[in-house]
């Protein structure tokens, strides 16, 4: 199916300096007759900015949360205050709390919202274990296999459960999955996972090959020869489009836009757009 991919907010501004920047990201997904809203970054920014590039939220049909990082999902509430009042999806555990280790301190990492405020807003919570087909042709996806071993998520990032503080392997974290005509496409929050991980799964569950990759992929704290095998892997798994914003880093951005295989390599900032047939 054709789609539109609009950048709303993401850490760094496009050419359009009418719009704002700050450390999140938020999508808006279009496909002929649907919209889907995929994170809604840390606060107001990605809503103003969705007015100032002329688009309209309140006729967005679903809303993915990738995981309950602030920087993902703290928006949420602002979105909801100003009309959004669709279906929200996200993955298991999504409310347990979310804090970063910072030596003898916890950081509140946490999207700053509970299911108590779903309810009061009468908003329908699904919640994706493996996938939720949205409509035809479109999927959430979680429950990631975890194939490749070296990504693995940064320590620090823990999660409160019923049974104390425990290291956080995000079992909430999902991506949303489109089928077009040259393969699927897929679109990630932060990849904690592992941004090779999700992809596996999401070609072996469809069992179609991945033709476009757009979103964090969480690449920032990687190492050379970790930023090596990925780029390696991309491109061998036949990716055509790579998109990676956020949480990618300026160096693995720097190499990926010297890179000369056969995947084209971009920095979807804010305002940046994609259009897909």
């Amino acid at each position: 199916m054709k789609m539109i991919l609009r950048t709303l907010l993401e850490n760094q501004l496009s050419q359009n300096r009418s719009l704002q920047a700050e450390h999140g990201l938020s999508f808006l997904v279009e496909t002929e007759d649907k919209k889907i809203l995929f994170d809604c970054s840390a606060g107001k920014a990605a809503r103003q900015n969705a007015k100032r590039m002329n688009v309209s939220l309140k006729d967005v049909d679903y809303v993915v949360l990738s995981h309950s990082h602030y920087d993902h999902a703290g928006g949420y509430p602002d979105m909801v205050s100003h009309g959004i009042c669709a279906p929200l999806i996200t993955g298991p555990h999504f409310f347990e709390e979310k804090y970063a280790r910072d030596g003898g301190k916890y950081v509140y990492l946490g999207c700053g919202f509970g299911r108590d405020f779903l309810e009061k807003k009468q908003i329908e919570h699904r919640i994706c274990e493996e996938s939720i087909t949205l409509f035809p042709g479109c999927h959430v996806v979680g429950s990631f296999q975890r194939k490749y071993a070296f990504e693995k998520a940064p320590a620090r990032f823990v999660r409160q459960t019923a049974a104390g503080m425990i290291e956080d392997d995000f079992p909430d974290e999902v991506c949303l999955v489109v089928e077009s005509e040259k393969g699927l496409v897929v679109i990630v929050g932060c990849s904690h996972p592992g941004i090779l991980n999700m992809v596996e799964t999401v070609k072996e569950r469809f069992t179609r090959p991945v033709y476009a990759v757009f979103g964090g992929s969480h690449l920032v704290e990687a190492d050379e020869e970790r930023l090596s095998a990925t780029m390696d892997i991309l491109r061998d798994m036949g990716i055509g489009i790579a998109g990676f914003n956020h949480c990618t880093g300026e160096t693995a951005q720097k190499r990926m836009g010297e890179s000369a295989d056969g995947t084209v390599f971009s920095h979807l900032k804010a305002g940046d757009c994609i259009f897909l047939p």
